[in-house]
């Protein structure tokens, strides 16, 4: 590539020969770090081949009236949607489902295992995610662009590539700024993508294969523990051991108007009628009809508390978790920094279990910590750590569970822009006791299936290494015949 000149790097000023002047003539398109990484690709000794090359088929999702949200229907073909497309392989949370009969006749919209999908409008340009080997067939929203790769290049490693940094900044330098953020085709197809051999794309793709397969291990393994803690619970096998965590509506409650009496001995401090919701006192009804031996939460604790309540956010230092972090089943470790002396009891520690206690919908949401990387917490967050007595990795599927989540949403206090939980009175919150040999039994399976998300988080960050390693010279080459992270058990 090359021809220009770096005339200063902040603010961004070069120097670019006629020839890298194209259609485009807006300064952020042209930005230095946009030019470099891209002449680092083109000058990088591999083969570079523009991403339409190396397709058989691009396609968006349908826009506008084509499908409305009424379509979604409970059982059907798989709709994808930007929030499916965040962490590599597109996910089954909040997975919406379109009929068959919508879906052929969206058919330029629909796509099968394997194919990649990137977000293209919106706030989250640049996510690219691979639709699972287990699904044979879905659908995308508009805001996506659907891509088959051809089959002589790996199609896991392509993705490696889109989602380092040598891709991502191909993709953000394409983006315009309107309304809505957003790439055209012409960006996604003229993505610069370098091309080793075989072997290596294998070797670099088998790493994100192992991942999914150890992401459909840990739903498997999760799953077992949820059944094991539903019979516990005297639910039913088809019954949901969840019904959302307490800052978002019920999913199983759907008796309104609310009618309710409440006998006068019920009746607290509290005037409005969300603390009297019907769900809570069938809650505590049920918890006691079914003879639970119960205990405040107060009385399963070794130690607990809230953290920093007026943190000062630094480039370095400390990371934070904040209540942004806990995404039930896993603690982003992306965080802010605070960079100043921390009271040892500000410090997360491993078993650690985490409640939010804060922010609206992400009231309630319960995360275990099980990194050895030092991390403190916000005020948002109440920290507990149980007596050996309860299983952390138990109590932690349990909190998320109908049974507690109902009693926590009972104790949502504040306006609709600005709602939280006092965290102290969480700690009155009935917990049914379960014996210490079913808690270690449920509790073993979670931890595994925790262990499982983050070896496949592991090899997915090798993946993306090696691809800017490649790129960049670095790549060891020994590792194609030495390496077994791809053999990884959780």
């Amino acid at each position: 590539m090359s021809g220009f000149s770096v005339m200063s790097k902040e603010p961004s000023i070069i120097w670019a020969a006629d020839r890298l002047i194209n259609k485009r003539i807006d300064s952020n398109y042209y930005h230095i770090k946009y030019i470099e990484y891209l002449d680092t690709i083109v000058n990088c000794g591999l083969d570079c081949k523009p991403f339409e090359d190396i397709c058989k088929r691009m396609n968006s999702g349908p826009f506008g009236s084509a499908l409305l949200a009424s379509a979604y229907v409970e059982k059907g073909v798989p709709f994808i949607r930007p929030l499916n497309c965040k962490n590599f392989i597109v996910e089954d949370n909040e997975l919406v489902f379109i009929s068959n009969e919508d879906s052929i006749r969206l058919k330029s919209s629909r796509f099968n295992s394997g194919a990649l999908i990137i977000t293209k409008i919106g706030n989250g340009i640049g996510d690219v995610a691979i639709i699972p080997r287990k699904n044979d067939k879905c659908n995308i929203s508009g805001n996506l662009m659907g891509v088959e790769i051809k089959n002589s290049y790996d199609n896991y490693f392509v993705l490696s590539f889109l989602k380092s940094k040598y891709g991502q900044n191909q993709i953000w330098q394409g983006m315009m700024n309107s309304a809505k953020p957003k790439i055209d085709m012409d960006t996604i197809r003229s993505i610069q993508i370098p091309i080793p051999s075989a072997e290596i794309q294998k070797y670099i793709g088998d790493k994100v294969r192992r991942a999914e397969e150890l992401r459909e291990e840990a739903k498997r393994l999760k799953e077992e523990a949820e059944l094991v803690l539903k019979e516990q619970l005297l639910l039913d096998k088809t019954e949901s051991l969840y019904n959302n965590n307490a800052g978002n509506p019920s999913l199983e409650f759907n008796k309104y108007p609310i009618k309710i009496f409440v006998n006068p001995s019920d009746i607290t401090t509290r005037l409005d009628a969300k603390s009297y919701h019907p769900e809570f006192y069938e809650t505590l009804n049920y918890l006691q009809n079914n003879n639970f031996r119960t205990k405040v939460l107060k009385d399963m604790l070794e130690d607990y508390g809230t953290g920093i309540s007026s943190p000062r956010y630094a480039d370095s230092g400390t990371k934070i978790l904040m209540t942004k972090n806990l995404k039930n089943d896993t603690i982003d470790l992306d965080c802010k920094r605070v960079d100043a002396k921390i009271d040892p009891k500000m410090r997360v520690n491993v078993e650690d279990v985490l409640v939010t206690t804060y922010g609206g919908p992400s009231i309630g949401k319960v995360d275990i910590f099980t990194s050895n990387e030092e991390c403190v917490f916000d005020y948002t967050i109440l920290k507990m750590r149980f007596t050996k007595d309860y299983n952390p990795y138990f109590m932690t599927l349990l909190l998320r569970s109908k049974l507690i989540q109902n009693q926590m949403r009972n104790l949502i206090k504040g306006t609709t822009g600005i709602t939280f939980i006092i965290p102290t009175e969480i700690l009155d919150i009935q917990i049914p006791i379960i014996e210490k040999s079913i808690q270690d039994e449920i509790g073993m399976l979670y931890q595994h299936s925790l262990k499982c998300i983050e070896i496949g988080k592991q090899l997915i960050q090798q993946a993306k290494q090696d691809v800017e390693d490649l790129i960049e010279g670095k790549f060891d080459m020994s590792k194609l015949n030495n390496d077994s992270s791809t053999e990884s058990r959780c």
